[in-house]
């Protein structure tokens, strides 16, 4: 088919483009004209591209042989034999030619330069130049020197513009290029590079395949500059949707529409024309968001409704049920109940987003609902802040906040304080065979090892099991046959000598000493079941140990039940309700008037969650955009709140520490966190 007027254009720019390229290379750096006369090497040692055709030197027929069977060192002492005895017959190119691809070949790509390099400068009238010369910029990008990559590839298309190659050489040039970080020139090689290679379907798809990533890496500015050379191309929808991706990304709705519908204009292929529909749809939602609402994804019924209602009743108390002194400053809640299920928990994301168009979204709990909504709520564009322990759930983008303190960030606190602020050094570690526990357990064994302790006994109980005796005995080394010392002496070199004959005797057969050779143990287990086992410890004459637990551990019945077995324990919390600072005991005393029971945790975390949305909300000019409101929580100083300061890191994580309590006297107390 003739070419269109715009057509011409588009092909005239690149043109120009490479044209301008190709002015600022010097003519005395030219590369000088060189034959290969190298047809016998097997085809995966030369490459695809187009060969000499001279004949093969009889003599090196040996080091061919040699070549095909891989036994490359002797094949090279071959040729330079050859090149040794002939240095000025037709054949010595042919045979210095074969050692540098042999080298190429094996990554001695040093080597290889050097030697594509003499046989440039020694062979200089050869009708094979293109190859050699297509060789020498190649092997210079495969050392990274991508500077004389693009020198040599730019010379070359300057020298050899009708050649069968030039697809090749356009392509390296543009990986070049791109190496070097400039993406729109490489965007313009690599369209000249793909028109010039019908013919060879492999280059071709390699070349969009790069291209397509490209798109993808650049930014707005190379994203405007390469749009100039894509005119007509099957790329500009590609560059188009990426720019109003960006735009929308940016928060500058209008430059996104406007891309998005010169996208829907622009091509008549329906998955582009889909792609820009959807960022036009998520622009209207944007534009039409409502300032002030949140939308709240709890378990209200199900398994976890207790937990949700929990959750509920800190949001409510944060809005101002109840407290005169704290306003709703015009938020409005809109409350979804997710029954605990994933599907209903992303439904529930879309029906927020598109029907109640609120700002931001608080929740959801369970493990097996979030991961689902946080995708969804990413695809449209809208804030959550999640309320749950799974780890990861951040990563999920820019837009998935959590505001709840993780296993184990909750360990890192329990360990940095047992090593470096109690000296305490080797740890057991005793845990029930369940999911819980194994990941308590591996949590606790991995920082207690980057601090530098050491962890000298590990056992597993049934987590149905009340009796722990075999166990206890495993800890310390009562329950196995263990050597009797028959008779001890004391050398002069104070070495303690064994007698020859050592007998086994069973644990039962007498009372030996337990071996306690660890400062303290490590429990990740529920306070019901914590105290069935601290009693047995003293049992087995375990004395002069700390118990660690988890937040697991945050309950009375724990002291009711244990008593002062669990005395000097420490654990990790995510919140205690006893103190004055950050407005927490009013928020306690609000909790119990209100609902009549204790605040936990999930209580006081909906409480924080939702005043600092309302912070953020309405800060200095208030929030118009759900981006500009995920910026803002992202740049936002932090909330003191009931939980501590509440401020969330660049990847959405909240930046909060757990309170450590102990358990003196009957009660919890709080300690120092740091050392």
């Amino acid at each position: 088919m003739p070419l269109s007027l715009a057509a011409h254009v588009r092909k005239a720019k690149r043109c120009a483009s490479i044209n301008k390229m190709l002015l600022k290379i010097k003519v005395n750096q030219l590369i000088k004209a060189i034959s290969y006369l190298m047809m016998g090497i097997a085809f995966s040692l030369w490459g695809c591209y187009p060969q000499p055709t001279l004949e093969i030197p009889h003599e090196c027929e040996l080091a061919e042989q040699d070549v095909l069977a891989g036994n490359y060192d002797r094949a090279i002492q071959r040729y330079e034999s050859y090149l040794k005895d002939h240095p000025t017959r037709e054949g010595s190119r042919y045979a210095l030619y074969a050692i540098a691809r042999i080298h190429y070949n094996r990554r001695h790509y040093d080597k290889a330069l050097a030697l594509f390099k003499r046989v440039v400068r020694e062979y200089p009238r050869h009708s094979e130049l293109p190859v050699a010369a297509y060789d020498v910029a190649n092997t210079y990008y495969l050392l990274g020197d991508y500077e004389k990559c693009k020198e040599a590839a730019l010379n070359w298309l300057e020298s050899y513009s009708t050649h069968s190659m030039r697809g090749e050489a356009l392509h390296l040039a543009g990986k070049s290029y791109r190496a070097l970080g400039d993406y729109p020139q490489a965007f313009s090689l690599w369209v000249e590079a793909g028109e010039m290679s019908e013919e060879s379907p492999d280059l071709r798809n390699e070349i969009a395949g790069n291209i397509t990533e490209l798109i993808k890496e650049s930014s707005l500015e190379d994203l405007k500059e390469m749009s100039q050379y894509a005119d007509e191309s099957p790329y500009l929808p590609h560059i188009t949707y990426q720019m109003a991706s960006l735009y929308l990304e940016d928060n500058q709705l209008e430059n996104a529409k406007s891309m998005a519908m010169a996208l829907v204009r622009s091509t008549p292929e329906q998955s582009w024309i889909s792609r820009g529909r959807v960022i036009l749809e998520k622009i209207e939602q944007e534009v039409s968001v409502k300032k002030n609402a949140v939308g709240c994804l709890l378990p209200l019924s199900g398994p976890y409704a207790i937990y949700g209602q929990e959750v509920l009743n800190g949001i409510q108390l944060g809005m101002g049920l109840g407290n005169p002194l704290e306003s709703a400053q015009g938020i409005e809640l809109v409350i979804k109940d997710t029954r605990g299920e994933a599907d209903d928990a992303v439904l529930a994301v879309e029906e927020l987003v598109r029907e109640e168009r609120v700002m931001a979204i608080i929740g959801p709990l369970a493990s097996r609902e979030i991961s689902g909504a946080a995708r969804k709520a990413q695809e449209w564009g809208v804030p959550i802040v999640t309320l749950t322990q799974k780890e990861d759930i951040t990563a999920e983008g820019e837009m998935v906040f959590r505001n709840y303190l993780i296993p184990s960030r909750e360990i890192q606190a329990l360990v940095e304080k047992a090593i470096n602020g109690l000296d305490l050094k080797r740890f057991a570690i005793f845990y029930p065979d369940n999911r819980y526990g194994h990941t308590s357990m591996n949590l606790f064994w991995d920082r207690v090892e980057e601090l530098g302790g050491t962890i000298t006994s590990v056992e597993s109980y049934d987590p149905d099991e009340t009796d722990f005796a075999v166990e206890i005995k495993k800890m310390v080394g009562l329950h196995y046959w263990r050597p009797r010392l028959i008779e001890q002496t004391v050398r002069q070199d104070n070495q303690i000598r064994w007698e020859n004959e050592i007998q086994e005797k069973h644990p039962s057969e007498e009372n030996p000493a337990p071996i306690v050779d660890f400062d303290a143990i490590f429990i990740p287990d529920a306070p019901q079941r914590v105290a069935l086992i601290a009693p047995q410890f003293p049992f087995y004459n375990i004395f002069g140990v700390r118990l660690l637990g988890t937040r697991l551990w945050q309950s009375t019945e724990l002291i009711d039940q244990a008593k002062d077995y669990v005395k000097g324990a420490i654990f990790p919390v995510a919140f205690f309700g006893e103190g004055q600072s950050n407005g927490l005991e009013e928020f306690v005393k609000l909790y119990r008037d209100n609902y009549e029971s204790e605040p936990t945790d999930m209580a006081a975390n909906g409480y924080d969650t939702i005043r600092l949305l309302k912070a953020v909300m309405n800060d200095g000019d208030g929030v118009h955009t759900r981006r500009g409101l995920q910026r803002k929580l992202i740049l936002y100083d932090g909330l003191e709140g009931v939980t501590g300061k509440i401020s969330f890191d660049e990847q959405g994580e909240v930046e909060n520490s757990p309170t450590l309590l102990t358990i003196s006297d009957g009660r919890f107390h709080v300690i120092s966190a740091t050392p």
